[in-house]
């Protein structure tokens, strides 16, 4: 299955100012959700690997492993509408792929938007209480 890619630089910069972030030893991914735009439906990828990685070669097999993982974690929610960019380290090429596709997987669930406090629990939301100053407390100094 091929997911939809990120091709412009201004949705790589939304995803990184609008989006959540999760952090691995391995990777970083940005998640933002996109539901709110009209007509978009579906999941896009977007793949960033520096020069501070490594060479030409290393940057594309870190990309093809990356392309190939998010395949397999993404692949369940490809059509949730959101923006997913992946953020690669050096160490991205000696992990495990096992480890590529569950960090992908446990950043995709971390990255999903939190529920109201009043859905989660069914209770009301704690409220800020506005403290009377003290009557006991020492007088101000002059």
């Amino acid at each position: 299955m091929r997911l939809a890619r990120l091709t412009q630089r201004k949705q790589f910069l939304a995803a990184a100012e609008h989006g959540r972030r999760f952090r691995s030893s391995v990777l970083t991914v940005q998640v933002r959700d996109a539901a709110e735009e009209a007509g978009r439906d579906g999941l896009r990828l977007g793949l960033t690997a520096s020069r501070k990685v490594g060479n030409a070669v290393k940057r594309n097999r870190i990309r093809r492993r990356l392309r190939a993982a998010a395949a397999l974690a993404l692949g369940a929610q490809a059509g949730r509408a959101c923006d997913v960019v992946i953020i690669a380290r050096t160490e991205t090429l000696s992990a495990g792929f096992e480890a590529l596709v569950a960090d992908l997987s446990i950043a995709l669930d971390r990255a999903r938007p939190a529920k109201p406090y009043a859905a989660r629990s069914g209770r009301k939301p704690p409220q800020d209480k506005q403290r009377a100053p003290d009557s006991g407390s020492a007088p101000a100094k002059p």
